[in-house]
């Protein structure tokens, strides 16, 4: 669509990152389930041709950046080694990952709002959390020589995955900035690491 037929709307946007933080704030605004994917291109100026170079789908605007974030955490975890506790190399990758996924434009944080908030998206988002809590299980799993499925694995990676949402749960409302966020999810990791460190220690 040329300038001329877009009229005295949005002006138009092109980068990825652009296209979904006009995505999420339509999101936020009016509902995942109510904004269609043409209101977003729309919102955006930019053509379904774009939208699609740029995501698979409308819902992809918010997993892209979830799959991107869990395959970091596995990364960080594959990377760790076995010089320090099992529980504080969980605790430092979860945190690490979480960092790097951190924007000063705050998307991070309205993506999750979404995801947590809109019921269209609850299937999907269980599916995603499992994965999560799998790459935990996997790197546990390894540490000990156990099966990813076992108890302890499974267990810890539950476990982990439940805090850390409720720490992200409690952020949707704080003002706070995003490294003063971090560390509070350090601190409030650290007692249930140890705890599940406790556990591991007694084979």
């Amino acid at each position: 669509m040329s300038a001329a037929g877009r009229g005295r709307g949005r002006p138009p946007v092109s980068s990825r990152e652009e296209v979904e933080a006009v995505a999420l704030d339509l999101f936020l605004a009016r509902g995942y389930d109510r904004t269609s994917l043409a209101e977003v291109t729309g919102a955006a100026g930019v053509s379904k041709t774009t939208f699609f170079r740029y995501f698979p789908s409308k819902s992809g605007i918010i997993w892209s950046a979830f799959d991107d974030h869990t395959g970091r955490l596995r990364r960080l975890l594959a990377e760790a080694g076995e010089d320090r506790p099992v529980m504080t190399a969980v605790r430092e990758c979860v945190v690490e990952a979480l960092r790097a996924s951190v924007d000063d434009r705050g998307l991070w944080m309205k993506r999750f709002v979404i995801l947590d908030e809109s019921p269209e998206l609850r299937a999907e988002e269980s599916a995603q959390w499992i994965s999560w809590a799998g790459a935990v299980a996997e790197y546990v799993a390894a540490r000990l020589g156990e099966d990813g499925g076992g108890l302890r694995p499974a267990s810890v990676g539950g476990a982990v995955q439940a805090a850390f949402l409720a720490v992200l749960r409690s952020w949707k409302t704080s003002a706070d900035p995003a490294p003063v966020l971090l560390g509070d999810l350090e601190r409030e990791l650290v007692p249930l690491c140890d705890v599940l460190q406790g556990w591991i220690d007694q084979g």
